[in-house]
């Protein structure tokens, strides 16, 4: 039975213990050419850690022995370079450094890691270094007494920096004031890059590489880090970390194999794992291979977690998120407090999740952000596009949320916007509940109309028109549809389609049972949306909160736009069933209208 590494970055390990590895070594020589100082950022748990340490077994001069264990068969065994096994390694964690505290804390937390990872390099090349390394003071200090003792032999430094930006963003989340000191004038963290640009310059630290998440830590840095390359972008690079289609059908036949799948099933799990985990274009084609599926990555540890399970059990799992990868929403909640962020979230959550800017960012700081973030949302696409929230499309310019898994973190927040109290998202997830299993469509309308109607009319009588990503004065069926899907959005029984092309048109909303839910009695579930403008301001809205639902109904615009949207859905009905089948659906469709603001009233259309 295959080994997969879930969970698992130490390269000697999956080496040794003859675990799955898909190759990337032939990168090494390209990484070599590319320069001396260079940042590779890519989302959290997409599979830095791991290059990382397949960087240091193969640069590790204590390693030579092992070259052949740990790197026979892959590309870089085949044809090494001259730089193999030829440098001290000195690798620096920063994702261990507690973000929590004030300065001094955090500096504490550093220098106390900065000795730890001194004494493992000290005991690591005890054989090799001429002269005692001090593991005390500033982590400055320590570099320093690294190097002297590196300069007495005929090696060199590389240095390899896992997660930079870590605990430093955690603090820009949580305190800017403190961020900002750590990061400007004398602050630790500057301090710490200063000495690292330093010790390039002649004194044996030859090689960097650096790995995060976004490029705002170092823009903060200023002339503390200009050294380096950032190699993101690079077209070459661009599926460095995550797996393509071929590494997962590959693997799937493998488990497959050992599970007995029949091979139809097979295809099922390769268009979830698309749906779900596939998406991302962290680079431009290079020329001549515009929109190459080659170019898209799918999310390494979700695609594990996933594989796991399937080669455990032979099925899906249940829950088709991993929630290791929810760290990145501290960062969104930040965004979500200022009104621009919370405006592109929104922007996001609707219709196909595309969003359009001038120019992605490289370089950005906290002063960029923060300054223009009310007039200017090309930082704030830029950063959650270094999240992992947002990636490349082949137009330029034009950026899309990338697969269902983000799509389910902006839902989660867009509903966290809406009903910031604990008690009301107990409520939404019960009410939910309640109408995919039963079709209670009054109560779901009930709660929307008496808990987020009030913040969707408040939200827009303060919005201006003209902010970036917000739809102001002009709330449409999208918002209306988006906070439905929030409320619903379901990755366990579900697979969720927004606009899905259905008989030469539009479905605003799917609900597909996973095929493996089916025995669990829920029902596939399609919706279309309407919205009749308001019919009236101040007292007449008002007029309009009191007026029965019957009387409601026979208002020329209502009626004409619930006649609308009943033909729109017993079409995509038809479309629907002529997709799937009708013996393999339980369908239930809905029409839903909003009348202004104010109310919000909702029809089963008979099958």
């Amino acid at each position: 039975m295959i080994k997969l590494p879930y969970g698992i970055a130490d390269f000697r390990r999956i080496r040794q213990e003859g675990m799955i590895y898909v190759d990337r070594t032939a990168h090494i020589r390209d990484v070599e050419q590319l320069g001396s100082v260079l940042v590779f950022l890519r989302p959290r748990r997409f599979g830095k850690s791991l290059w990382l340490q397949t960087l240091a077994s193969y640069y590790d001069l204590r390693r030579a022995e092992e070259f052949e264990q740990l790197f026979g068969g892959l590309a870089i065994g085949r044809e090494p370079t001259p730089l193999r096994n030829r440098y001290f390694v000195l690798q620096w964690d920063f994702s261990v450094v507690k973000p929590s505290g004030g300065v001094g804390e955090i500096t504490n937390s550093l220098r106390e890691h900065a000795g730890e990872w001194a004494k493992r390099f000290r005991a690591h090349y005890a054989d090799f270094l001429p002269e005692t390394i001090e593991a005390e003071g500033s982590p400055e200090a320590i570099l320093s007494s690294i190097l002297r003792a590196v300069e007495q032999t005929p090696y060199k430094l590389y240095l390899l920096i896992d997660e930079y930006d870590n605990f430093i963003n955690e603090v820009m989340a949580s305190d800017v004031t403190t961020y900002r000191a750590l990061v400007e004038a004398d602050g630790p963290f500057k301090l710490l890059f200063k000495a690292v640009k330093s010790a390039t310059q002649g004194r044996g630290l030859e090689r960097v590489f650096i790995t995060g998440v976004a490029p705002l830590a170092l823009s903060d840095l200023t002339s503390g880090f200009n050294i380096a390359r950032n190699l993101s972008l690079d077209p070459d690079l661009r599926t460095l970390c995550g797996f393509r289609e071929k590494d997962l059908r590959d693997l799937l036949q493998t488990i497959a194999d050992d599970k007995e799948i029949p091979p139809e099933q097979i295809e099922t799990t390769v268009a979830t794992l698309r749906t779900w985990y596939n998406g991302y274009r962290f680079a431009p084609d290079p020329p001549g291979t515009s929109g190459s599926e080659e170019s898209l990555v799918y999310n390494p540890t979700n695609s594990l977690y996933f594989l796991e399970h399937l080669k455990r059990w032979g099925t899906p799992p249940d829950k088709l998120y991993d929630e290791n990868l929810r760290a990145d929403n501290g960062k969104l909640i930040f965004l979500a407090k200022t009104f621009a962020g919370a405006g592109v979230i929104e922007h996001l959550s609707e219709g196909r999740g595309e969003i359009e800017v001038p120019r992605l960012e490289q370089s950005f700081s906290l002063a960029d952000l923060t300054a223009r973030i009310d007039r200017d949302r090309g930082a704030i696409v830029s950063l959650l596009f270094y999240m992992g929230l947002l990636t490349l499309t082949d137009v330029p310019g034009r950026l899309e949320v990338p697969n269902l898994v983000v799509k389910k973190l902006l839902l989660d927040r867009l509903l966290e916007i809406y009903l910031p109290g604990p008690d009301d998202s107990y409520a939404a997830r019960e009410i939910a509940l309640r109408f995919c299993q039963k079709g209670d469509l009054a109560a779901l309308l009930e709660f929307f109309e008496q808990k987020l109607l009030p913040v969707l009319s408040s939200r827009d009588r303060g919005a201006a028109p003209k902010q970036p990503g917000h739809s102001g004065s002009g709330i449409n069926e999208m918002a209306v549809k988006a906070l439905f899907l929030s409320l619903l959005f379901d990755d366990t029984h579900y697979v969720t389609f927004s606009e899905l092309e259905l008989d030469k048109g539009y479905a605003d909303l799917c609900l597909l049972v996973r095929p493996e839910m089916r025995r669990h009695g829920y029902f596939d579930l399609l919706f279309e949306f309407k919205l009749v403008r308001r019919l009236g301001r101040g007292e007449k809205a008002k007029e309009l909160a009191r007026t029965s639902e019957a009387s409601l109904r026979r208002l020329p615009p209502v009626a004409a736009a619930l006649a609308e949207a009943r033909a729109q859905a017993e079409r995509y009905r038809a479309g629907l069933v002529g997709r799937f089948g009708e013996a393999g659906l339980r369908l239930r469709c809905y029409v839903v209208v909003l009348v202004g603001l104010e109310r919000i009233i909702g029809d089963e259309i008979a099958g």
